[in-house]
């Protein structure tokens, strides 16, 4: 079955973005009756399901997957209102690649999903697979569906319609002139302590 892209309400929020505070806010009220032991399990739309825990909301707002999506152009109020939503982006999302850890670990494959945002733009979201501990989502970046090149034609044969051809023109994407992609020192901080808390081992 597939599934809507983002109305137009959640578009603007993605598009106008929201602060480190309100991001985590909305994220420990999503996770609030859940725990890494007990995590929320969650759907992609071609039948993938991941886990989503308290120990995820760190990696997602840290200032390394943050800066991921500032080098793509995007604003950092932005990454927050899309790591916000990432339970609605995962079940939105198709997986386009699977590869072995990096660091050569046998135990760990790491998936990469796709989800559409608004207009020529995506959330590129990591499920980092382990034997002790399944699939579990582990960080979103945005950027241009056209950055993603030949992955997404795979994405594209799964569900044509979900990830249309990108125009020529973004319709929001917010250019590094953009007064909110400067760097906040205390944003920064306040994130890498955000990180540090919620990758804790229980």
């Amino acid at each position: 079955m597939l599934v809507e892209k983002p109305e137009r309400e959640k578009a603007d929020m993605y598009q106008k973005g929201m602060s480190l505070k309100n991001s985590v806010d909305k994220l420990k009220e999503l996770l609030k009756d859940y725990s890494n032991e007990n995590p929320l399990i969650l759907k992609s739309q071609d039948g993938e399901e991941a886990r989503l825990g308290r120990s995820s909301i760190g990696k997602l707002v840290s200032n390394a997957a943050v800066k991921k999506s500032l080098d793509n152009g995007f604003t950092r109020e932005q990454h927050y209102a899309a790591a916000s939503d990432i339970d609605n982006l995962f079940r939105n999302s198709v997986r386009v690649s699977t590869r072995p850890d990096k660091s050569g670990d046998k135990n760990i494959t790491i998936h990469r999903f796709v989800a559409p945002l608004y207009g020529n733009n995506a959330a590129y979201i990591t499920v980092k697979e382990s034997v002790q501990h399944g699939k579990r989502i582990y960080s979103a970046e945005l950027m241009e569906i056209k950055k993603l090149g030949g992955i997404l034609e795979e994405a594209r044969d799964k569900s044509p319609t979900h990830f249309p051809t990108p125009s020529s023109k973004s319709d929001w994407k917010t250019t590094s002139n953009n007064k909110y992609t400067k760097k906040s020192t205390s944003e920064q901080a306040e994130s890498e302590k955000t990180t540090q808390n919620y990758t804790k081992k229980p």
